[in-house]
């Protein structure tokens, strides 16, 4: 198999002179983008997470960053099940790549969805020690933090923290605000529950406190955010969320797509209920997404399990 079959954007794009094409393509960095690979046994679909992987692993050039929006495992109130889990996707993540290149995000499944303290997150922690952050937030064992990697900032947020369920807000609210600020020319942002959903979790979801949603948003919008990553919905759909979403308090100048990418391994699921904003509906499909950074420009593509393109787009 060549490399340019393994490429999506060159199996598109490069035509007949796909050798040229291939070599003047080459991104500056690629980040892959999934979440939810949550199942039954041992606490993960490890077939599903398998099979993603052994495509993944095919792709040239590969990823400088993994990225995990959450739902890893299925969970639990016991400890050493939980610890148990974790170390199972570990194990098989590690079978086809560095640890070290995995950049996880807690979601409810490994945390609860209305944790009473932070046992569960100092799990996640000790699990994963591994990668390196430029800067945690004191207090939230690992689970909130930043990468830089050349002109790009990597945000992970942690929407499950004890006290703050499908929220941003508090300390967390206020480091965002600052690390957001910063002068990297692109800005991702990475959290388990959408800000705006489409369907299964619309009650439950960061819109279930509307004024701190709008308040996060608000951030979002001003400091220059480029896109952000939702796990949390068992599909894949894509929004765009500009000033038609603008509320009283908070006028949102900005045009900034949320991608939901919850296909993993978990059920999938259809459900669609929010159509505003929307540019790609709800896709019930395993995948995973690829984000390569060309200088001034974000490419986006959106990848099914056995490698069909779902969506594609440029920032």
């Amino acid at each position: 198999m060549s490399i340019f079959i393994r490429n999506p954007y060159d199996r598109l794009e490069c035509g007949i002179k796909k050798e040229r094409c291939y070599r003047n393509n080459l991104p500056d960095y690629r980040f892959i983008v999934m979440a939810d690979s949550r199942g039954k046994d041992e606490g993960i679909n490890e077939e599903i997470f398998r099979n993603i992987l052994e495509e993944i692993v095919e792709l040239s050039p590969q990823p400088n960053y993994i990225i995990f929006p959450g739902d890893l495992v299925s969970g639990s109130r016991k400890p050493e099940k939980l610890r148990a889990q974790l170390q199972k996707f570990k194990a098989v993540f590690s079978d086809y790549f560095p640890i070290e290149i995995l950049l996880p995000t807690v979601g409810n499944h490994e945390v609860s969805s209305e944790p009473e303290d932070d046992s569960r997150e100092k799990i996640f922690a000790e699990v994963f020690p591994e990668f390196k952050a430029d800067e945690f937030l004191m207090g939230y064992n690992r689970t909130v933090y930043y990468v830089d990697i050349g002109n790009v900032r990597l945000i992970v947020l942690n929407s499950y923290h004890p006290g703050a369920s499908n929220q941003i807000t508090g300390d967390q609210l206020q480091w965002f605000k600052k690390v957001s600020r910063g002068m990297q020319q692109h800005k991702l942002v990475f959290v388990h529950s959408p800000a705006f959903p489409t369907g299964h979790h619309i009650e439950s979801a960061l819109n279930r406190f509307p004024e701190q949603r709008d308040r996060f948003w608000n951030v979002v919008d001003k400091n220059g955010v480029d896109l952000l990553f939702a796990g949390h919905e068992h599909n894949y759909s894509r929004r765009l969320i500009d000033s038609s979403f603008s509320t009283e308090e908070y006028k949102y100048i900005r045009e900034v797509n949320q991608v939901i990418t919850g296909g993993a391994g978990a059920p999938l699921r259809d459900v669609f209920e929010d159509d505003k904003g929307i540019i790609v509906p709800p896709k019930p499909v395993y995948h995973y997404v690829i984000v390569d950074v060309h200088g001034n420009n974000l490419k986006i593509t959106a990848v099914s399990l056995g490698g069909d393109i779902i969506d594609k787009f440029t920032i």
